[in-house]
């Protein structure tokens, strides 16, 4: 006579191949889609060897996502100009960071806001609606498509601080910077790229003076485990 749990294993790998279920639970552990089972491959992720470009946020996000194992990581020597390699690096552009995905055809994606963009709806687990999604991306994109390009800019700075005004105001009001109050690839974002800049850019804004519930925002997310271990640890 057949044991129970194989009839029941068996039953679950049919309603699996008939229906593609995401995932059944079998006395404790699971079993995944057809194609989840065949997806070995790891995600390729090219980025600069040093914490001092972009793929630092990368970096931290996917601690945070706790992923590591899904990556397969390449580092290159900016200063050697390792990147530039098409043998190594495999951005259409030769920049950092990107990645080769392990889809079938390897597909290849970059910009840092794309990249934090897709981790997050693959892997952060939230049960958000496209809605949301939609404002979570639009903090990394204004990021880096207006905020940066105007404080970088002498001409635009001015105009490029008053926007930490209603950052200041909006957390005021709530713990994280999206409406739905969870911390996210949004958060990840702003932290890391204000912090950089308040390092780096002459003149920015003392944010304990000028802005303090920024400065506590910061604070908060800079504790957190996975900063500490990505930004902080490997600096």
């Amino acid at each position: 006579e057949t044991p129970f749990f194989l009839d029941l294993s068996i039953v679950c790998v049919v309603l699996i191949t008939r229906f593609g279920f995401q995932s059944v639970d079998l006395v404790g552990g699971a079993i995944g889609t057809r194609r989840d089972l065949a997806r070995c491959k790891l995600i390729t992720y090219y980025r600069a060897s040093t914490n001092r470009s972009r793929s630092a946020q990368v970096d931290w996000f996917i601690a945070e996502l706790d992923i590591e194992d899904k990556i397969k990581y390449v580092k290159m020597d900016m200063g050697q100009e390792e990147h530039k390699d098409p043998a190594k690096n495999a951005h259409p552009f030769f920049k950092v960071p990107c990645m080769k995905l392990d889809d079938k055809n390897e597909t290849v994606i970059f910009e840092s806001a794309n990249i934090l963009g897709y981790l997050a709806k693959r892997f952060d687990g939230f049960d958000l609606s496209e809605e949301q999604r939609r404002e979570m991306e639009s903090w990394t994109i204004w990021l880096n498509a207006s905020f940066i390009p105007a404080v970088v800019n002498e001409k635009t700075r001015e105009r490029g601080y008053e926007s930490l005004d209603i950052l200041e105001n909006i957390l005021k009001t709530r713990d994280f910077i999206c409406t739905f109050n969870k911390f996210s690839v949004a958060d990840v974002a702003v932290t890391y790229l204000l912090s950089s800049l308040a390092r780096l850019l002459p003149g920015f804004p003392n944010f304990e003076e000028s802005h303090p519930a920024l400065a506590a925002y910061l604070a908060k997310n800079q504790a957190r485990e996975a900063y500490q271990k990505t930004l902080v640890a490997q600096a």
